[in-house]
C-alpha cells in the first residue's frame, strides 16, 4: 500500500486521527492536546490485516504536521509510536519527551 492510497480524517471529538482507505478506516491514533503547546499520544490503532504497511509511520506523520501548523511539541505513552520517533530524528524538532517503551 503506498501513502497516496490514504486519506485522513479527524474524529468529532478532535482527539482521534483516522487512516482511511477506498472509505475504510484501516488505523486511527489517539491524542490528546495539552495546553496550547503540547500533544501526548496515547495509542494507536490498524487493522491486522494492514499490519507492517506503515500505517502507525502515516498516521504519526498526520500528528507531526498538526504540531508544526500550531506550534505544539509531542510526546507518546504509546510504544509503537515511541518507537517510530526513535527511527526518525526529522521529528525532533517537534519530539517533546520518548518514554522509549
Amino acid at each position: 500500500m503506498q501513502r497516496d492510497d490514504i486519506s485522513f480524517e479527524i474524529a468529532d471529538d478532535g482527539c482521534r486521527i483516522y487512516a482511511v482507505c477506498q472509505t475504510r478506516r484501516i488505523g486511527s491514533i489517539f491524542f490528546i492536546k495539552i495546553g496550547t503547546d503540547k500533544i501526548m499520544i496515547s495509542d494507536a490503532e490498524i487493522e491486522p490485516e494492514y499490519k507492517d504497511q506503515d500505517i502507525e509511520l502515516y498516521l504519526t506523520q498526520q500528528i507531526i504536521k498538526m504540531a508544526r501548523e500550531q506550534h505544539r511539541k509531542v510526546m507518546s505513552i504509546c510504544p509503537y509510536i515511541s518507537n517510530i520517533f526513535k527511527q526518525h530524528p526529522e521529528f525532533d524538532d517537534v519530539r517533546l519527551i520518548n518514554q522509549g517503551r
